[in-house]
């Protein structure tokens, strides 16, 4: 079983599936515009009151937002359902934006929400003023800084994450002098996996990654660094070992993130699936991509609203057949076989490679610039 009831201490959620950006690596666009296959929907607060049971959110340890297609401050229905949350028994709460949206008065009206010594927001911002649009398209410098002196200025917690391309790797240093100026708790220098591989391992993720051209120019306007990037080294092992990617995926053993932390995912249609990287793929773009073959394939054998939160209870879900015994069995299978391996699960928490960039992984480094930080 993947995880009893009891066992639930974190939620994620992807609030909206709105946002004000368009990164090039984000999996909601494509071509420079917003991906054609994704829905356009969010949680209501009626979401949350159904999901959130007087019997079950006491036991919430922490509630998150972080989205793989949307920014929660991106939606209109977002702040009313984190007031509610905040007084439903749940411990902490944090959210995870790019901080360009709103006005300065709306972060203060946020950190009176976020009032607890655990609530944090943690705000996406990959360089200074004159780097950080070139891979958070369409944000505005100036609004991020109102946002955040508004929000660290009222008393809420901020954390910076900041990830590390050739465009800015030069300033990170200058990035971690103004977060202690403004009074970040903390700032966060990440690498990430998405730029590197061949094109197997890319395809499979759908990127089009390791450079970024200006589509009218052509002109490569930024790549990842891989320098000090332990990534790019390991993924070479890992192609050396297994011969392709797909060997590695079939072969690795599977140790899964979210269930060791005690996770559940629920994406902004309120379904509920065992990690966002699980859930995420149904709006991949591409006839190709395997994970969303897969997620689909998977939809099909047990019916599309088999992990609905509007249908179903949390309960009802985690017993369900895929969550209370088929998931865990496919890791000792192969994506070939009946009850299929997951090429998301091999990819993000095989063994032998580290995906992601989550902080306690080895992509990424946090120094904390204020002593009482928890």
């Amino acid at each position: 079983m993947y995880l009893t009831h009891n066992d639930i201490t974190t939620v994620h959620i992807e609030h909206t599936s709105r946002c004000n950006l368009l990164c090039p690596q984000c999996a909601r666009v494509v071509d420079g515009k917003v991906n054609p296959n994704l829905v356009m929907d969010e949680l209501k607060l009626k979401d949350y009151k159904r999901i959130f049971t007087e019997d079950f959110a006491p036991q919430i340890k922490k509630v998150y937002w972080c989205g793989s297609y949307g920014d929660s401050i991106a939606s209109n229905t977002w702040v009313e359902c984190a007031y509610w949350l905040r007084f439903s028994g749940v411990q902490s709460m944090q959210l995870y934006t790019n901080g360009s949206a709103r006005k300065p008065d709306w972060w203060r009206g946020l950190a009176a929400i976020f009032n607890r010594p655990s609530d944090y927001v943690y705000f996406s911002i990959d360089g200074l003023e004159d780097t950080n649009h070139l891979y958070r398209v369409n944000s505005d410098w100036k609004t991020i800084m109102k946002n955040a002196k508004a929000f660290i200025g009222a008393g809420g917690n901020a954390r910076w994450d900041y990830l590390i391309f050739d465009h800015n790797e030069h300033q990170v240093e200058e990035a971690y002098n103004l977060a202690k100026e403004l009074g970040f708790k903390q700032i966060v220098f990440k690498n990430s996996s998405r730029f590197v591989g061949n094109n197997e391992f890319l395809n499979s993720i759908s990127r089009d990654v390791e450079q970024v051209y200006d589509k009218k120019t052509q002109e490569k306007i930024h790549t990842i660094s891989h320098k000090n990037n332990e990534n790019k080294s390991k993924f070479d092992y890992v192609i050396e070992k297994y011969g392709n990617w797909g060997n590695y995926v079939d072969a690795t053993t599977i140790s899964c993130k979210y269930q060791t932390d005690q996770t559940i995912y629920i994406d902004f249609m309120a379904r509920m699936w065992p990690c966002c990287w699980t859930g995420a793929p149904i709006y991949f773009s591409g006839d190709n991509n395997i994970q969303a073959t897969q997620l689909k394939r998977l939809l099909n054998q047990y019916n599309e609203d088999f992990n609905s939160l509007r249908k179903h209870t949390v309960k009802e879900v985690l017993e369900h057949n895929w969550l209370n015994y088929d998931l865990e069995e496919s890791w000792t299978n192969t994506m070939q076989d009946n009850n299929a391996k997951l090429h998301t699960c091999g990819r993000t928490c095989g063994t032998d490679y580290e995906f992601t960039s989550s902080l306690n992984t080895s992509n990424a480094q946090r120094f904390v610039l204020d002593e009482l930080a928890e």
